[in-house]
């Protein structure tokens, strides 16, 4: 009787461990995440990310706004650029790939910094990198929808 109850305990014993061991958190899958805002701002952008994975590591990282007129971006919008220019250390086509790329050299979006000149949409970044990489750590392919404010 006693051997039955000393192996019924260690079966059990084995089982949670089994168990516990699957519980841990879940690194991020390889793979390229997307996020977007849920609406296109006041002026007609609406900003989006791409995260790639590669061996468990950001390896590559994008960020752009697109138009709602014609789907053209921000990055690449002269006009936009030099009126922001004019009033702002920054223009989206250098705060976009320095966002990014601050992305890829930290691993973390906590630790990236806002750019100055450009703090709304170093938030909108923040906001949908958190999204996309929280659907990498799920396994999750669809594009995450985020309500940006």
């Amino acid at each position: 009787m006693k051997k039955k109850t000393l192996l019924s305990i260690v079966a059990a014993g084995m089982v949670a461990v089994t168990l516990l061991a699957g519980c841990g958190k879940k690194g991020p899958k390889d793979g390229t995440y997307k996020a977007e805002a849920k609406d296109f701002d006041d002026k007609g952008w609406k900003p989006f990310v791409e995260v790639t994975y590669k061996d468990g590591k950001i390896s590559d990282a994008k960020f752009d706004y697109s138009n709602k007129a014609d789907g053209h971006l921000k990055s690449g919008d002269q006009a936009y650029i030099t009126a922001m220019s004019a009033k702002s250390p920054t223009s989206p086509d250098k705060y976009t790939k320095e966002l990014a790329s601050a992305l890829v050299d930290k691993q973390d979006i906590a630790k990236v910094d806002s750019v100055t000149g450009a703090t709304h949409s170093s938030d909108n970044f923040k906001a949908l990198v958190k999204a996309a990489v929280d659907n990498a750590t799920n396994g999750k392919t669809d594009t995450a929808t985020v309500e940006i404010k």
